[in-house]
C-alpha cells in the first residue's frame, strides 16, 4: 500500500462533550421541534445552537444565526451579565454579539479549545478541519461573508458530480430516484421512518434498479445523516443543505474560530454541571466554581442535553424536553491521511464516493491536496462500516480507512 506519513482521525461518536456529529429529526419529530428546543425559557434562560434552527440545523450558519438570536433577546430584556454555555461556534457568536451591545459576558467551555464541533488537526504544518467541513449554502452563509472579509482561501466541491471508486450503477439518474424518493417521503403517514418507506419502495421498485435507489439513499442520507434510517423522520429527516455552493477553507474552521474567539471571554477547561434559575437570576455550577448572572444561554449539543449533561434547576419545561426527545445525532467520522505520494485520480470536484461492502457502508472522500501541494485525502465515514473501522488506536483506525480508499482505487467498479 501507498506509504501514509500522516494522519488524525476524530471521534465524535465518543466525545462525551458533543456526542455525534450533528442534530437530526427522528420518526416522531418536526421541524417546529427545533423551535420549540430554542424558544425562550422565561427572560433567563435560553437554548441555543444549529439544532434550534429551523432552516439551518446542522450547519456552523446556523449555529451562529441562532447564537446571535439569543444574543439580542438577552440584550433586549436589558440584562447587564450574561453567562454561555459552550465556546462553539453559537457560543461564540453570542459573545460577541452582546459584547458589541454592552453586555458583560462570560463563556464556559469544557474542553481546553474553543470551537465546539469545528476542531482541526495539522499535518505537516497545515490544518485540515475534523469537525464540520464547509461553508454550506455558500451564497447566503453569514460565515461566508466573515471568511471573505478576512480574505480567506477557500475551494469549492461539487457534491453532485463525484467519482464513483465502487458501487456505480449503470443508467443512475439521481435527479429522478430523489424527485420519487421525496415524494415517496413527503406522503408517508406521521410517524413513519425512511426505513419504512424504503422497505415498501424495494418491495416495488416499479422502473427502478433497487441498486440505484440503495445507492442514492446511501449517498444522500445515510452520508448526511449518519443515523439509523430506521429512527429518521420520513417527512423530515431528509434535510436540506449540502451541496448548494459548498466551500471549504484551505487551513480549516479554526481560522474563523481563532477571528471569533478573539477578545471574548472564555473560561476553557469550564465545564457546566447544573445551571439554577431564580428569581434574582441564574447561577452556573461546576467543578470549578460558580457564575452569577442575569441570564444564561446554553449552546451544547442536544445529545448532551439529551443525556443529562447539565441538570436543570428547575427542569427543563416539558415543551422543551418534549422536542428534545424527538431530535437526536448522527454520527459520521472523519480520518485525514496524508501519503507519500498521489495513487488517485484527478477529479474536476475533488471528491470521491465508495460503497460497500454492505448496504449502509458509505465514505466519500475530499482531495486536500490543493492545500498545500501534498498528497491528502479526507475521508468521512457513516453506516455500518463504522462498527468495525472505528476500534483500536488512531494509527489503526488510519491503517483501515487507508486500505478502504487504496482498494478503491486500485479496483473500481
Amino acid at each position: 500500500m501507498t506509504t501514509l506519513t500522516g494522519y488524525a482521525v476524530s471521534h465524535w461518536g465518543d466525545d462525551p462533550w458533543a456526542r455525534g456529529s450533528w442534530s437530526l429529526i427522528g420518526r416522531d419529530g418536526t421541524p417546529d421541534d427545533r423551535s420549540a428546543l430554542g424558544a425562550p425559557i422565561g427572560t433567563r434562560l435560553r437554548l441555543a445552537g444549529e439544532a434550534t434552527h429551523p432552516a439551518r440545523a446542522g450547519m456552523t450558519h446556523g449555529a451562529y444565526e441562532q447564537g446571535v438570536a439569543a444574543a439580542v433577546w438577552a440584550a433586549g430584556l436589558g440584562h447587564a451579565r450574561v453567562g454561555v454555555v459552550g465556546a462553539g461556534i453559537a457560543g461564540l457568536a453570542a459573545a460577541r454579539a452582546l459584547s458589541a451591545r454592552g453586555v458583560d459576558v462570560q463563556v464556559w467551555e469544557a474542553r481546553d479549545r474553543p470551537g465546539g464541533r469545528t476542531t482541526g488537526a495539522e499535518i505537516g504544518g497545515t490544518g485540515f478541519d475534523l469537525g464540520a467541513n464547509w461553508l454550506q449554502q455558500y451564497d447566503e452563509n453569514v460565515l461566508a461573508r466573515l471568511a471573505e472579509k478576512l480574505s480567506l482561501r477557500t475551494v469549492p466541491t461539487d457534491f453532485h458530480d463525484p467519482l464513483v471508486l465502487t458501487g456505480a450503477v449503470p443508467g443512475f439518474a439521481p435527479d429522478a430516484i430523489e424527485a420519487e424518493l421525496r415524494a415517496r417521503l413527503q406522503a408517508a403517514p406521521v410517524g413513519s421512518s425512511i426505513a419504512d418507506v424504503l422497505d415498501e419502495w424495494l418491495r416495488d421498485p416499479g422502473p427502478w434498479d433497487p441498486r440505484a435507489i440503495r445507492r442514492f439513499v446511501d449517498a444522500e442520507i445515510v452520508m448526511d445523516s449518519g443515523a439509523p434510517l430506521s429512527w429518521l423522520s420520513a417527512r423530515y429527516g431528509f434535510e436540506p443543505g449540502v451541496g448548494e455552493g459548498d466551500r471549504w477553507i484551505v487551513g480549516g474552521y479554526r481560522l474563523l474560530v481563532d477571528h471569533l474567539a478573539e477578545g471574548v471571554d472564555v473560561r476553557l477547561g469550564h465545564p457546566v454541571s447544573r445551571i439554577l434559575t431564580d428569581a434574582g437570576g441564574v447561577t452556573l455550577l461546576g467543578e470549578t466554581g460558580s457564575l452569577r448572572a442575569d441570564a444564561v444561554i446554553v449552546t451544547v449539543p442536544v445529545g448532551v442535553l439529551a443525556a443529562d449533561g447539565i441538570e436543570f434547576d428547575p427542569p427543563l419545561p416539558a415543551t422543551h424536553r418534549t422536542a428534545l426527545s424527538h431530535l437526536g445525532m448522527g454520527r459520521v467520522e472523519k480520518v485525514i491521511l496524508r501519503f507519500g505520494t498521489r495513487f488517485w485520480p484527478s477529479h474536476p470536484a475533488g471528491y470521491f464516493r465508495v460503497h460497500g461492502p454492505a448496504d449502509t457502508c458509505i465514505s466519500e472522500w475530499l482531495d486536500a491536496t490543493p492545500a498545500d501541494g501534498r498528497p491528502t485525502l479526507v475521508g468521512l465515514f457513516a453506516g455500518d462500516w463504522l462498527d468495525d473501522l472505528w476500534a483500536g488506536p488512531d494509527a489503526t483506525i488510519a491503517a483501515r480507512a487507508a486500505a478502504v480508499i487504496t482498494r478503491a482505487v486500485a479496483t473500481p467498479a
